[in-house]
């Protein structure tokens, strides 16, 4: 049994050489089995240990269990973490469940003991908890009576993150037949016999009526085949981390998908990215399920440009041939309208000014634009410039012969976005547009040779 642990550890690189491993021990039989075998492996592999233990104030013999615990640390020599917490009073500040209030605290001391127990010389760092193979086969069935994809089919996952279960392929009698040849004695936790939690009505109704009265390895074959939907689930995962390096590009609240790129791979390929990407906007992909996965797949083969929202603030945008995936920002309305603009530096917000000069045209005058510096005929300017956000019935001139296009059409054209539309600046006369800042100038204000006197505009961040 020890060597099938240590080669599923190695197989996992569970604890590699002067890891700091934080090991959760609860007193019952489980946690102490992964003490034991942790204290073997150490004799293997050098890391340093500090035993975490958590007195919930649910029991009352909590006291009793803990200082079981502190005095195994001492005779082993081990750093010994204790941490005390009202669980039910956590709770119910949290808003949440016993159950998670409790799981919540116990990552919490986790992170706590590393932190206080911290090594210089310490590679790296990992939490050891006592999951065993009952665990993994009642999580499977947990997971597929509420409803789960493969990945939850997958159960337990060996490692995740700085987390791991080196007793995974352990069942629970090895686990007992281990502890009495060590000699080892432990106490039984009374409320996994307590059918207050779904878990426990799993672990001691259906469970045991699958061994019975279906297949005596019943719980072994599940525990076995979640360990092969784990294999399938790394791969799936290397698949898809391919897939977004190809198509997909990451930036702080967004994602932009390429979506001829995205569609030439296969739809379960596509369904995992898109929950990937999804779980990187709003960790934990609270409250997104497959059919939101379904929406956003309808909404990529829709023609034109469509949105579509998603929970947790998420919105899905198809724009020409990409799509975005992004948190909803409330974009307020701008504050740079100025009615009236004359010569002079006009202050914006987010840091911005506008510059505006009158120029009197010379023989050597060169005008030397870009992006954000444009120079327009002011003769042919009649009426008050304005500085704001677009209107109903705005339109620039696009050629030297006049033709028109309205403003809706040219950012259209442009790919401008639609939520962005309303938040660009433009320099209008009346409905004309002059300047659509950061894009392009109306054609019907371009200097030429008649000018004489030029208007130059300058966008700029103040200094």
């Amino acid at each position: 049994m020890i060597s099938k642990v240590f080669e599923f550890m190695e197989q996992y690189r569970m604890i590699e050489e002067n890891d700091m491993v934080a090991i959760g021990v609860s007193s019952g039989a489980d946690s102490l089995c992964l003490l034991y075998l942790l204290l073997e492996y150490q004799k293997k592999v050098n890391f340093f240990p500090v035993v975490v233990h958590i007195n919930h104030g649910l029991r009352d013999r909590a006291i009793e269990e803990a200082r079981y615990v502190e005095k195994l640390c001492e005779y082993h020599h081990l750093p010994f973490y204790l941490k005390k917490a009202k669980v039910k009073e956590i709770a119910a500040q949290r808003k949440i469940s016993t159950e998670e209030a409790g799981r919540q605290l116990r990552y919490e001391a986790f992170e706590e003991a590393l932190k206080i127990h911290k090594k210089e010389e310490a590679a790296g760092e990992k939490i050891a908890v006592a999951h065993h193979g009952e665990d993994q086969a009642e999580t499977l069935l947990f997971h597929l009576f509420r409803g789960t994809g493969i990945y939850g089919m997958a159960g337990i996952m060996p490692v995740r993150g700085k987390i791991i279960r080196p007793l995974l392929l352990l069942q629970k009698e090895e686990i007992y037949t281990y502890l009495r040849e060590k000699n080892i004695s432990w106490y039984e936790d009374e409320s996994n016999y307590q059918e207050i939690y779904t878990r426990n009505k799993i672990r001691n109704k259906i469970l045991p009526y699958a061994k019975e009265e279906i297949n005596s390895q019943a719980v072994s074959h599940l525990s076995r085949a979640a360990m092969q939907m784990v294999g399938l689930r790394e791969y799936l995962e290397e698949e898809v981390r391919k897939a977004e390096e190809a198509c997909c590009k990451k930036e702080k609240d967004k994602v932009i998908i390429t979506i001829v790129s995205f569609l030439s791979y296969p739809k379960l390929i596509r369904s995992q990215l898109l929950l990937a990407l999804l779980s990187y906007l709003t960790p934990g992909r609270k409250d997104i399920t497959s059919l939101h996965i379904e929406e956003i797949e309808r909404l990529i083969k829709k023609e034109g440009n469509k949105q579509l929202d998603l929970p947790m603030g998420i919105q899905a945008r198809k724009q020409y041939d990409i799509l975005v995936l992004e948190k909803r920002k409330e974009i307020s309305n701008p504050s740079f309208v100025i009615e009236e603009l004359k010569e002079g530096i006009y202050s914006l917000e987010d840091e911005q000014i506008l510059e505006i000069n009158i120029i009197k045209r010379e023989e050597s005058f060169l005008v030397e634009e870009n992006q954000y510096t444009k120079y327009l005929d002011y003769d042919k300017i009649s009426n008050c410039l304005s500085l704001r956000t677009r209107q109903r019935g705005d339109y620039l001139t696009i050629n030297e012969k006049g033709q028109r296009k309205s403003l809706k059409e040219y950012m259209i054209e442009e790919k401008i976005p639609r939520e962005l539309r309303s938040t660009i600046p433009l320099v209008a006369e009346g409905s004309h547009i002059l300047w659509i800042i950061g894009y392009r100038i109306s054609a019907y204000y371009k200097v030429t040779e008649k000018t004489k006197t030029i208007v130059q505009m300058k966008m700029k961040r103040r200094q």
